[in-house]
């Protein structure tokens, strides 16, 4: 299974404020929809409630969490979710940042949306861009009209 986590950061690597996006940008949601649509998207608890405790539409959807949804398999462990997902030829990890922190030492791909400039936030990406050539090597860079998308590959397996 490869896994490939899914995240939009601005450059000081801040991914969300107060349980939701500190920026609203439509281009990066139709990115994210057009990337992730079809496949499997594992999430914790506080991006499942920041989606209104509904599944993305088209997707498997996969929750870590000890609170449990009738409509929505969840999982305590990252590792029983992974065992759920197992057979599955690529698993997106979308968040939030704990889940981002946790797997990011087992992930294959980043798929970064790039947002200029610095945002308030309280919850952040883990730092990876130092180990860009050592750990992560970039395979597709993408300008937009509001935000950059980049793709990078592990390299150092």
């Amino acid at each position: 299974m490869r896994l490939s986590l899914i995240v939009a950061h601005d450059e000081g690597l801040v991914i969300g404020r107060n349980g939701g996006l500190p920026w609203r940008l439509p281009e990066d949601l139709r990115h994210f929809k057009a990337m992730t649509m079809g496949k499997p998207v594992l999430m914790g608890r506080g991006v499942f409630e920041e989606l209104g405790e509904k599944p993305l539409p088209g997707r498997r959807n996969v929750v870590v969490s000890k609170s449990r949804w009738p409509h929505v398999p969840s999982f305590e462990s990252i590792q029983a979710a992974l065992d759920h997902l197992e057979g599955e030829p690529e698993v997106f990890v979308i968040g939030g940042g704990h889940l981002y922190r946790a797997m990011i030492t087992d992930a294959d791909r980043l798929i970064v949306t790039e947002v200029p400039g610095r945002h308030v936030g309280d919850v952040t990406f883990p730092e990876y861009r130092d180990a860009i050539g050592s750990t992560w090597r970039e395979v597709s860079r993408t300008i937009g009209e509001a935000c950059t998308f980049v793709t990078y590959e592990r390299i150092d397996r």
